[in-house]
């Protein structure tokens, strides 16, 4: 659903792993860490001293994918992050308390003013883009069924993709201006989120008319804290 960069700064000598432990679990709800559940070795970092770990979490919700496309998900899919670390030192093993952060959403929206475009992807990155993450943006007014986006923005249909592809845009093409795109968000509370949207327009009856930009604020990413 999203990454999540975590990171270790090693307090003491004769550190030689870090494991990273964590699980996602409804509100209120506590882990059950006797469960199969993510773990992840924590990589040093060069040039840091003292010595950095850090390594990226591919964070995905307690809940079906279908609620996170939700219109109102930034309103009643929260969810909490827990995490704690196993530390080898010295040839003994021993474990950090267990830290747990609020995970919210946040709606993004690009208003097209002047009907241009029939596709919006929203990226976003919670680390300073050091990871980024890339949502497509749904467009209000269209059934769920037509919802549905390439992988990559530019991307060729298939054979089997084309005709769902092909009546998507029709119907994007019939919707008034301004055509609204939506999408989330989603990390931890307090988390600075910098965030683009690329917006194009693909199958159109002017192939020379095709094309997409990067809307950004003054050339560089937009800025909100969740």
């Amino acid at each position: 659903m999203f990454f999540l960069r975590k990171e270790w700064r090693d307090a003491e000598d004769g550190i030689e792993m870090v494991v990273l432990h964590w699980t996602t679990t409804r509100l209120e709800q506590q882990p059950n860490w006797k469960r199969a559940h993510p773990t992840t070795v924590m990589n040093p970092q060069p040039a840091t001293y003292p010595l950095v770990r850090a390594c990226p979490l591919w964070v995905i919700p307690p809940f079906p994918r279908t609620r996170l496309l939700a219109i109102n998900a930034d309103m009643d899919s929260r969810f909490l992050l827990h995490s704690f670390c196993e530390v080898i030192q010295r040839g003994r093993s021993w474990s950090t308390e267990v830290t747990t952060q609020e995970v919210r959403a946040e709606t993004i929206t690009y208003s097209d003013v002047a009907g241009e475009y029939t596709h919006a992807f929203l990226y976003y990155s919670l680390d300073g883009l050091v990871h980024g993450n890339r949502m497509p943006m749904r467009v209000e007014g269209l059934s769920a069924r037509y919802q549905r986006l390439p992988a990559l923005p530019e991307r060729e249909a298939g054979d089997k993709e084309y005709r769902p592809w092909a009546k998507r845009i029709q119907l994007v093409a019939r919707l008034p201006p301004p055509r609204l795109f939506r999408a989330q968000v989603w990390g931890p509370v307090g988390t600075r989120v910098l965030y683009s949207i690329y917006v194009s327009r693909q199958w159109t009856y002017n192939p020379f008319a095709e094309g997409g930009m990067w809307v950004l604020q003054g050339g560089r990413p937009w800025q909100i804290e969740l």
